[in-house]
């Protein structure tokens, strides 16, 4: 699952996919699901996002594993988990390739997740340029 996603991103990142944050995030009674954060998701779309990201699949080997589509949520860079964490000092440390579990951050509790990365600087960027727009 973790080497899958981390092979996505990377594909994703080679096609200037603009992928401010990406974490698995496991919800109460519910499947795990790779969450990807871009600006690009509120500008084009979420379709034209996971077009990309089907894309970028045309770009793997039949042998190499997937992250299918149905467990890929995108969001813009207004994303509720995104929102809780950037609250938290620990994470202003931009932590990376970490698992997260039975914490509550900000009020909300992460049953269980694994992040790859948060760009806060560029996070921080575009929230400051939607402020002025």
């Amino acid at each position: 699952m973790c080497q899958a996603g981390e092979r996505l991103l990377t594909k994703l990142d080679e096609s200037d996919a603009q992928v401010v944050a990406a974490f698995w995030f496991l919800e109460p009674e519910k499947n795990w699901e790779l969450n990807i954060v871009s600006p690009l998701v509120g500008s084009e779309g979420p379709r034209k996002y996971y077009k990309r990201i089907n894309d970028v699949y045309e770009s793997f080997s039949d042998e190499e594993s997937v992250v299918s589509l149905h467990d890929i949520r995108v969001s813009n860079i207004n994303n509720r988990v995104v929102d809780a964490l950037k609250h938290s000092v620990l994470f202003k440390a931009n932590l990376k390739n970490n698992r997260l579990g039975r914490n509550f951050i900000d009020g909300f509790y992460i049953e269980d997740m694994y992040l790859y990365r948060i760009e806060w600087d560029m996070l921080s960027k575009l929230s400051n340029l939607n402020q002025v727009a």
